[in-house]
């Protein structure tokens, strides 16, 4: 049987279920590929047997298959090929301008910025941000000799695009810059605005190490991959694991995720502790947090005709969230104010969705809501896997370097050890395997995270949610229709009481209004 045929025609995913089903022998009679192929399943021992375990395995067989010689044994060969997992540079062409004198970085802040360039030009980070804010008398290069220049608008989230726009119609210099999901969709369908990663020899093939969510979002509306989301926001649950015991009865986190594993678990264990606690103890911290979780790429707003295949999975929340809202289930904060930070705080409610990068400074909300209790915390993936926020790297097809914008995107997305050195700088970097191998060592912890969750090792609980978050759709109208769908659920349907085909058709109203 040939080698060179069965990974041809076994696809990526395939390979590692096909290998230990196939007998060692049919496959190559060396030594070393026999001991690969016996090795099948989770290939670098990260915990999980997925496309990544498939794609080491594609290229050792393509190694094998073609080398001189006794080839390396799987080990050595792993130890050797994937420290970095940066795409090849040979035979990529680069069809964007080269040669200028100037590479400019444009982003909302400046809190990625420094440490992405000193991993990239090996530059200590703190030369840099000198370098930014005070006049020097050198120059911090890129590999091309062009100057690096580093515009900060300074701006929080979308806001920013209204600076963002001001520059690209002024005409000036920018090569690449930095968005979030939820708004980068108005560059990424504006071929004037963005260009394909194409352009720098970048392919679908490269991202094999990428959680599958991300590949959706970094294609635009028509399919074209425009954007590299480099920094990824996965979302979970936090909880007050001493009241799950007295409400639940769950001593573990594995046991609270069984107990609201999915929504009708969740909605389940929820009216069970406001009925054991008298309506005194809320499970969830908010509908707004709820509806965080639950709408992550759900909905497909875009489609023809989408509103009767929309509205199943809204009335399903809709009616959860009023049976938990009329018994005490979810506490009736808005999340960001004042007061859905002390339901945590004074045990009125124990548990918050929360993202990934509220985890990784001292005052974020999660910290601040979750401080009084230390040690009484815990977390687990929640009812659903989901992403809340993240940040892009977008090419300007105007640059003119760009072997230099390759370079510093090869540098920011795709190699390894930088990748685990931007997790240090609160960050968790789009690479499956560098966030196993951080989960792993479990080395990595906020300083007050230790004490509110007792040294658990929330970083594997990010890398599962990441791994399962399921993006059935993205458009650009997402943020601001979800917004619209969880006002009229809670103003219409919940306060006022009205019927669901009433609350139904202002949901429709307002969406008609958006995208008519």
């Amino acid at each position: 049987m040939s080698l060179k045929r069965n990974i041809a025609g076994i696809s990526a995913l395939g390979i590692i279920g096909a290998l230990s089903l196939t007998a060692v022998s049919s496959l190559n009679n060396n030594d070393n590929t026999a001991n690969a192929a016996a090795k099948f399943g989770d290939i670098n021992s990260d915990g999980y047997i997925d496309a990544v375990d498939a794609s080491i395995i594609l290229k050792y067989y393509s190694y094998a298959s073609t080398c001189e010689g006794t080839p390396t044994a799987l080990e050595e060969f792993m130890k050797k090929n994937t420290d970095t997992t940066e795409p090849s540079t040979t035979d990529k062409k680069i069809s964007l301008k080269t040669g200028g004198e100037t590479f400019t970085i444009l982003s909302w802040s400046d809190t990625d910025i420094p440490n992405l360039i000193s991993s990239w030009r090996g530059i200590y980070e703190g030369d840099i941000i000198k370098y930014f804010n005070s006049p020097t008398d050198y120059d911090i290069t890129a590999p091309s000799g062009a100057k690096i220049n580093f515009i900060n608008v300074n701006s929080a989230g979308s806001y920013a695009s209204e600076y963002y726009d001001e520059i690209f119609n002024q005409g000036d210099d920018v090569d690449v810059y930095f968005v979030e999901p939820y708004w980068a969709l108005n560059y990424m369908d504006n071929d004037k605005l963005s260009a394909p990663l194409s352009d720098i020899g970048i392919t679908e093939d490269d991202m094999s190490e990428w959680y599958p969510y991300t590949k959706k979002l970094a294609k635009n509306s028509n399919g074209v991959l425009k954007s590299v989301p480099y920094n990824i926001a996965p979302g979970a649950f936090v909880y007050r694991s001493d009241l799950a015991e007295e409400y639940l009865g769950v001593k573990t986190s594995e046991e609270m995720q069984a107990a609201i594993g999915d929504w009708d678990k969740f909605s389940g264990s929820a009216k069970t502790i406001a009925e054991k606690s008298e309506g005194k103890v809320a499970l969830a911290d908010s509908l707004g947090g709820m509806w965080e979780a639950f709408s992550c790429g759900r909905f497909d707003f875009t489609a023809s005709g989408n509103i009767s295949d929309l509205s199943n999975d809204v009335k399903y929340f809709a009616d959860m969230a009023k049976g938990l809202w009329n018994v005490g289930g979810v506490a009736r904060n808005a999340q960001w104010t004042d007061e859905w930070q002390q339901a945590g705080q004074k045990s009125l409610c124990m548990g918050y969705f929360v993202p990934s990068w509220a985890f990784f400074y001292n005052d974020s909300f999660v910290c601040e809501a979750t401080s009084k209790q230390p040690g009484n915390w815990s977390i687990c993936v929640g009812p659903q896997a989901y992403c809340w926020g993240g940040n892009d790297i977008i090419v300007n097809p105007s640059t003119d370097n760009g072997d230099d914008v390759r370079s510093f995107i090869l540098s920011s997305a795709f190699n390894s050890e930088n990748m685990k050195r931007l997790a240090y700088f609160d960050n968790m970097p789009n690479n499956m395997s560098a966030n196993a191998q951080l989960a792993k060592d479990n080395l990595w912890h906020d300083t007050k995270m230790i004490d509110i969750l007792n040294a658990e090792n929330y970083y594997a609980i990010f890398d599962q949610s990441a791994r399962k978050i399921d993006m059935k759709s993205y458009s650009s109208y997402d943020e601001t229709i979800k917004s619209d769908i969880i006002e009229a659920i809670k103003d219409s349907y919940i306060d006022i009481g009205q019927s669901w085909d009433d609350t139904m058709k202002a949901i429709q109203d307002e969406i008609n209004k958006i995208k008519p």
